[in-house]
């Protein structure tokens, strides 16, 4: 009987907890562009881990290893900062995956918690398809987020992010 009641306070306990969770689901967003330029083109302009310039919201970048990992220093035109870690790079696949270094990044800066991508390009017709996919919790993690620090907010980002460098990787790889 002893064993029956202590696994009832378990359950109970464990159910209690679940259903008293907080923080927001894992939101994703993913991007795609054509880009009339072969694949091998448009890759040389985003494999280099530090060369973030083809991402209109960057100003510079700067890159250094960190223990075994690659971070590279994103300063931002509007004056914000962000740390990202490298990933995966992969010739073949033409993948590059980074997420956040540090977190929490700034919620003014970029408001999403455990930020992560990948950028892949793959061929389409003469020439090729970008694709960015990225996912992140929103900037405030408990209950009941402020407005700006919430779902909506970090999806706009992300799109923002990745619809605005998608754009420019277009322009730059279709110059003649």
């Amino acid at each position: 009987m002893k064993k029956i009641a202590a696994l009832v306070s378990i359950a109970l306990f464990a159910w209690g907890s679940a259903a008293h969770a907080h923080g927001g689901s894992r939101q994703k967003v993913v991007e795609s562009i054509e880009i009339n330029a072969a694949p091998d083109a448009v890759w040389d302009i985003i494999k280099e881990f530090g060369n973030a310039k083809w991402i209109p919201a960057v100003e510079s970048t700067t890159v250094n290893n960190v223990g075994d990992k690659v971070v590279r220093t994103l300063l931002l035109k509007d004056g914000g900062e962000v740390n990202e870690e490298l990933k995966e790079v992969d010739e073949a696949t033409k993948t590059l995956k980074y997420r956040v270094h540090q977190e929490p990044v700034s919620c003014k800066v970029f408001p999403t918690n455990n930020y992560s991508a990948a950028i892949s390009i793959t061929a389409a017709g003469a020439g090729s398809k970008v694709e960015w996919m990225s996912a992140a919790y929103r900037c405030f993690t408990p209950n009941n987020p402020p407005p700006g620090e919430d779902e909506k907010a970090a999806v706009e980002a992300m799109t923002c992010l990745s619809k605005e460098a998608l754009a420019n990787l277009k322009v730059l790889a279709e110059k003649p």
